[in-house]
């Protein structure tokens, strides 16, 4: 991503039910690896996974958003939950943390900061709109 450059996050209707809406945007994880694994990150939401290689864990790391989303949303906690994580959200629009306040935990400075060879993973995602 450009320097400067913003998540885009869009609204759309989804087709299935159209009275039920989500958000559809650009989530950004890290791969690296650790003691033989290879580990994938996502510090918006603090959740991570790992696997033997490289798309094993891309892939558990897909299966590990889904059911993280899945869950809050069971619970009726998503909202909540994404506060938590530093996300601003509001009827039509949904942020991230910034670049900036990912870097005060301290996996990330860890991450940034050290000699792990990471390779940042950019892929669409969808989550239900929170009213």
């Amino acid at each position: 991503m450009k320097k400067g450059a913003k998540n885009s996050i869009t609204v759309f209707s989804n087709p299935d039910n159209g009275l039920q809406k989500d958000y559809r945007f650009s989530l950004e994880f890290f791969v690296f690896q650790e003691n033989g694994l290879q580990i994938a990150y996502c510090p918006s939401l603090d959740i991570s996974t790992s696997g033997t290689t490289f798309n094993e864990a891309v892939g558990n790391f897909y299966e590990m958003f889904q059911l993280y989303i899945e869950c809050c949303v069971e619970n009726n906690t998503l909202h909540d939950d994404l506060l938590a994580h530093g996300w601003k959200l509001q009827k039509k629009q949904m942020q991230p943390p910034t670049f900036a306040v990912l870097m005060k935990k301290p996996e990330m400075k860890k991450l940034m900061g050290g000699n792990i060879g990471y390779e940042k993973v950019v892929a669409p995602a969808r989550i239900p709109m929170v009213v």
